[in-house]
């Protein structure tokens, strides 16, 4: 059987910040599978901010992709056809899927089973997924909160600040989010999770700097930083000592034809005097640990200890549309796309939106029921220490 895969074509690097000339769609026949390939059909596709730097040849801690190949981003699909022995038809995997319709693969080691008895599926790509555990790794390693320190969120409003921003209160923490507009600030102030909350849009660091200065009377202990370049140099002089900062990412940079060519105040003095912590944090780091995280945040949002939203579009020509909503923050919760449907072969009607899959039967297969383990997983993070 042959298939037509729509997909987003990266057609040229960006000079400074990406522009929608940087994408054009494209298709493509993908026809019999050879021994040892399996096909997935692609369901929801996740639009993260670290996709820009996949776009520069920089050096970076993942491969950049090639002009004129598939624009990357990570995925849920389901298996429809299988020539792979240690692959079955009709489960959900998780990967780089990329910004297409269809996944074609050899290896299964690209993609993971997921566990769909644990959590529902869009919850991989989300609060259980890359935008939870990248808070939750970051927080629990990096950051170390104390119950009354005070941290900052830079991208506050994002999907992996608002996670970081609740971790950090749970942990009884003041928490302060750094956003672009004095509205967003405003919403975040009446949430119910940030005690505070400045913008920094038309505002230079010393502005900016003071803004922070009253609403961190007591300092910061902590940086969760989603942005770098200006907006992270305004807190230079407000760190306590021993403060520990977790570099995540670089959106305050992303209009830079070169990110290694960032310029501003040099950091070492104020490391050196407060004996501050700075470390990047990449997930990839953290693979071995998936299971865990996943069984942590799963567990805290069915307590609702932590609450998070999704922003879904719908259709694969979507994707470049939702990849700039992202970078001009307009999103609300994590941005995914749903580009096609979880199908039952026991039943061949799809899965809508908002339907329980754990009543269709061709999962019951393969669902592990991963919450026995919580009796023997620790806490992964220090609450109120």
């Amino acid at each position: 059987m042959s298939y037509t895969n729509h997909y987003v074509k990266f057609i040229k690097r960006p000079e400074s910040r990406p522009t929608e000339d940087v994408f054009e769609m494209a298709q493509e026949n993908i026809s019999e599978l050879k021994s040892g390939e399996f096909l997935l059909k692609n369901v929801y596709l996740s639009l993260d901010p670290a996709m820009v730097g996949r776009m520069r040849e920089e050096s970076n801690y993942a491969d950049s992709v090639e002009v004129g190949g598939v624009m990357h981003c990570y995925g849920i699909g389901q298996v429809i056809e299988s020539k792979n022995p240690k692959v079955s038809k009709g489960e959900l995997r998780m990967g780089q899927l990329n910004m297409q319709e269809y996944t074609l693969s050899n290896n299964p080691e690209d993609s993971s089973k997921i566990n769909v008895g644990l959590a529902d599926p869009t919850w991989y790509l989300s609060v259980t997924g890359i935008t939870g555990m990248t808070a939750y790794f970051a927080m629990r390693d990096i950051c170390q909160p104390k119950s009354g320190e005070t941290i900052v969120i830079s991208a506050g409003a994002s999907s992996v600040g608002m996670i970081a921003a609740q971790l950090a209160k749970k942990a009884g923490c003041r928490v302060v989010a750094i956003v672009s507009t004095d509205e967003k600030a405003e919403g975040l102030r009446g949430g119910g999770i940030y005690d505070d909350a400045v913008s920094y849009r038309n505002k230079d660091t010393d502005t900016l700097t003071a803004d922070l200065t009253l609403a961190c009377p007591g300092g910061v202990d902590m940086y969760f930083d989603n942005t770098s370049g200006d907006i992270s140099e305004a807190l230079l002089d407000l760190y306590n000592d021993y403060s520990r900062i977790a570099v995540i990412g670089r959106l305050g940079i992303s209009h830079l034809p070169d990110t290694r060519k960032d310029v501003g105040r040099r950091d070492n003095n104020v490391i050196l005097a407060k004996r501050i912590s700075k470390q990047g944090m990449v997930l990839l780091d953290y693979k071995s640990q998936y299971p865990e995280a996943i069984i942590q945040l799963s567990g805290m949002v069915h307590r609702k200890e932590i609450r998070f939203e999704e922003d879904m579009m719908h259709g694969i020509e979507k994707m470049p549309t939702a990849f700039f909503r992202v970078l001009d923050g307009k999103n609300k919760g994590k941005q995914l796309v749903k580009v096609g449907d979880i199908n039952s072969y026991d039943d061949p009607s799809p899965v809508k939106i908002g339907q329980s899959i754990r009543s269709k039967k061709w999962l019951n297969g393969f669902v592990v029921n991963a919450l026995r383990s919580t009796r023997t997983v620790k806490s992964l993070l220090p609450m109120r220490a």
